[in-house]
Order: C-alpha cells, then structure tokens, then sequence
C-alpha cells in the first residue's frame, strides 16, 4: 500500500484547530505528517494558511525540541525545549486526534545552538578551524547525545516511525548565516573542507593504522595550492579530482570509510534503543545526487540494513533526475521496500507541476511504496494541490 506524507514545522500548526489541520491534510491525500520534533534555526517564508497564526517569515528557535523531554535522558548536551509551550504541543494534539500516521522527524548533530555552547564537540578541519553548526559525530558526547535524543523522542509520544536527519557531518556548504565566499565551490573542495580532524577523529584513525596528521597535512596542502590558483574548476574537473584522490590515496579512502562505519554504528545502536514497533528510518544525506550520502558519512546499504531504511530527498529540478537517482539509490541498497521517497513539488525543484505526476509514477514503478512531501508551511497553495491529484 502507498504511504503519503507532509513534512510539516510546528510553527505553521501551532494556535490552529488540530481538526481542521488534520482535515486539510487527509483533504489532500495524505495519510500522515513528518512533525519535526526537534530543529535548527533558519530562516523561512510561509504563504498563506486559512487559520495560520503569526506572519510571513519564520525564524526557528536554534537546537529546540517540540515535544516535553525527559531531560534525565541527556548527559554533556542537554535538551533544549521549545520557549513557546503551544509549539511543544503540537505532536500530543496531533496524535490525540489520531488520524494521521505521526513519524519524528529528528535532526540530530546540525545544532549551531550546541556547537556554540560546546566548542570542543564541533568539526574541525584540516586547519582547526570548527564548525559550530556541525556536532561531530565521532566525539563519544556528541554520539551519546544522539541516541539520548532519539530515544527520548520514541518514547514521548506514539509515533509510528522516527525518521532522523544529520546523523553525520554536514558538508562544508549547508547555507550557514551569511556563508560567504570569493571562490567558486565544487565537490572536491567542498569534500576537503568538510573532511573532520577533531581530536576523536585523529585518534579513531590512528586505531585503524591511518596517519590523519599526515592526510591532514596533505588536505592542507592540496587545498591551499587550489585557492592560491587563478582557476575554477569547472563540475566535471572537480569530480575528476576527487576520484583520482580516492583511487590514489588510500587513507583517504579509509578515513572516509571510518566515517561511514561511526554513523552506521550510530544508528545501529539508536535502532536497539528504541522499542521494536517504532519503525527507524535514516534521512542520509542532502546531497545531489543520493550517490554522493558518503560525503556525509553515510553508507545507504549499511544503513539500510541495521534500521528500516532509509528515507532520501529526491530533490531534483525534472522527473528524468528524480527517476535516474531512484534507479542508481535502489541498486545500491537491493531492496526498493526499503527506500522512502521525499519530493518537493515547489521550486527550487519540481515547480512545474507537471513534472511531480511522473516523478511521482516513475518512482512507484520502481517499488518505492511510501512518500512524503516537503514542507506544508513554505509550499504555495498551488503546489499543495497538485498533491490532491497524484494517483
């Protein structure tokens, strides 16, 4: 059976009938909402909603959870409630209403709030430099925090699935307050600057017979002779690079698969933490296309094998892209019962509504049975509809 669901922000639900929210959604099609239920900050534009409370542009509050945790759950990084109790509330109305499948849509390590607090736990590249929106996963607090909050939240309310998002380190480029730049990114420079030597990092590879001070010294040199270089390199070149230095250097390599095995093993351990019937599926990467999840430190089969699977943001601008990385990300993990689908029927991607209906279709076809679609607050109601009519 198809499964369809809407990504949904509790802000754009907060002080409104729970009935005619639910009403609207069910109106659509839909069967259930992805509710964030914990988040980084942002900075959003909503159209508008009949019953929608507040104004045009959103700023979410950095690192807060909508729900009541148990704070007892938490060690070095604490829970951080949501100031506004109707935002908390959102998720027991919904789910005393009933008639929407409710699934935790969970960020777990992309929090600028703790990176702030404790700059100990952060990335930090090739240079020392940290990341203060990026908690690294490696870091032994950042991973108990991780499975401390995915278990809080599976147990606060009914939900039928958690689906949790940044269960590893954010790419260099994720539209950081004022992100600003002189130089062109691509994915070679953007992967060298997304690569952790944090001190945790360091001494998990020296576990593994990987010298990360001299791959470190190596990232180092690379990338300084690129930015000290009068060139761009254009998409195809920059590809080239980074699979030669893949092919080429073997710690590099290893390093990166040290980092696949750590989020494995984090969502393998969430998996044992929460109780059987909450169904756990992994958000793995914001990458284009899916194949490139490894950048983040995400292993698609791996992943799907240690939880229910796992859930990937088509984020396509036609339905030929969408379809052909639905071909490559089902052939990576060799059962299609075990991908979610995310589409987006809004620009940046499929603003066309035609192109949603085959993207839709083509996705089906391949096996994919269960969809959701992001995000109920910043979609136009033009595009809201075009949900109404997939079949």
């Amino acid at each position: 059976m198809t499964t369809r669901s809407l990504y949904t922000y509790s802000w754009d639900v907060a002080g409104r009938n729970t009935v005619a929210f639910v009403d609207e959604v069910l109106a659509l099609g839909l069967n259930g909402v992805k509710l964030a239920a914990s988040y980084h900050a942002g900075k959003f534009i909503r159209p508008p909603r009949a019953g929608q409370v507040g104004g045009r542009v959103v700023f979410p509050e950095d690192g807060a959870l909508y729900y009541e945790p148990s704070h007892s759950h938490y060690g070095t990084l604490p829970a951080y409630p949501h100031s506004d109790p109707a935002q908390r509330r959102v998720a027991y109305d919904l789910a005393d209403d009933g008639r929407l499948a409710l699934s935790a849509w969970t960020i777990l390590f992309h929090n600028s709030r703790l990176g702030a607090e404790h700059p100990e736990l952060v990335t930090r590249n090739a240079w020392g430099d940290g990341y203060l929106y990026a908690l690294c996963t490696m870091q032994p607090a950042v991973f108990d925090y991780g499975v401390a909050l995915a278990a809080d939240v599976a147990q606060a309310l009914p939900w039928q699935s958690l689906t949790l998002e940044s269960p590893g380190w954010a790419p260099y480029g994720h539209g950081y307050h004022h992100e600003f730049a002189q130089v062109r990114g691509n994915v070679w420079l953007d992967t060298m600057l997304g690569l952790c030597f944090c001190d945790a990092c360091k001494v998990t590879a020296r576990a593994r017979a990987i010298d990360a001070d001299a791959l470190a010294a190596r990232v180092r040199n690379r990338v300084d002779g690129y930015l000290a270089a009068h060139v761009d390199a254009a998409p195809d070149q920059a590809g080239a690079w980074l699979a030669a230095d893949l092919f080429e250097d073997l710690e590099l390599a290893a390093y990166i698969r040290m980092r696949q095995e750590r989020v494995t093993e984090l969502v393998h351990t969430i998996r044992q933490a929460i109780k059987p019937e909450t169904a756990l599926y992994v958000i793995p990467t914001v990458q284009r296309p899916t194949a490139q999840t490894w950048l983040e430190g995400s292993d698609l089969a791996a992943l799907a094998k240690v939880c229910d699977g796992v859930e990937v943001p088509f984020y396509e601008p036609n339905a030929e892209r969408v379809i052909a990385d639905g071909v490559d990300t089902v052939r990576r993990i060799g059962d299609a019962s075990k991908v979610r689908a995310i589409l987006r029927p809004g620009v940046p991607d499929l603003g066309d509504g035609a192109q949603l209906q085959p993207a839709y279709e083509g996705l089906k076809a391949l096996g994919i049975q269960a969809f959701s679609f992001y995000n109920y607050g910043m979609l136009r109601p033009t595009a809201l509809a075009t949900l109404a009519a997939l079949r």
